[in-house]
């Protein structure tokens, strides 16, 4: 009785931590088509993530612009665990240089076909305009 209350036990706690551990990432989950969920926007539309020579990510990410999206052009993705240890890659950043701005991208993951994305512009033109931050839910195409 004590063996079959044991075993029992066992594969509940097992079938329990199973079911609440989160989906494991790794830098080729970033790879694919990615969309902004607010077809609205008025900000980055879309990103494209491709693997690289060498096991490395390159990110392409699109801004609203009219009549067609404009292309920011291409970047090194870099990828980050929660500690040096940690395989399981669920953040990502880069950043992107125009000749008027500076964008720094914070991505996360969430969950398998989501992501999180958090920019932040820095103007370096002289414009005046304020330097801002936004965020954007995109789902994989």
């Amino acid at each position: 009785m004590l063996k079959r209350t044991l075993a029992l036990a066992t594969l509940t706690t097992t079938i329990t931590a199973g079911a609440i551990a989160p989906a494991m990432a790794a830098p080729r989950d970033f790879v694919g088509t990615w969309v902004n969920s607010d077809t609205n926007t008025r900000g980055i539309t879309k990103i494209v993530v491709r693997r690289a020579p060498g096991n490395k990510l390159v990110i392409s990410t699109f801004g609203k612009c009219h009549p067609t999206d404009c292309k920011w052009g291409a970047k090194r993705l870099s990828t980050y665990g929660t500690s040096v240890q940690d395989k399981n890659h669920r953040y990502a950043t880069t950043i992107y240089n125009k000749k008027f701005a500076t964008t720094f991208l914070n991505i996360g993951l969430s969950g398998r076909n989501r992501l999180r994305l958090q920019s932040f512009t820095k103007f370096t033109d002289n414009s005046g305009r304020q330097n801002y931050s936004s965020r954007a839910v995109f789902v994989k195409r």
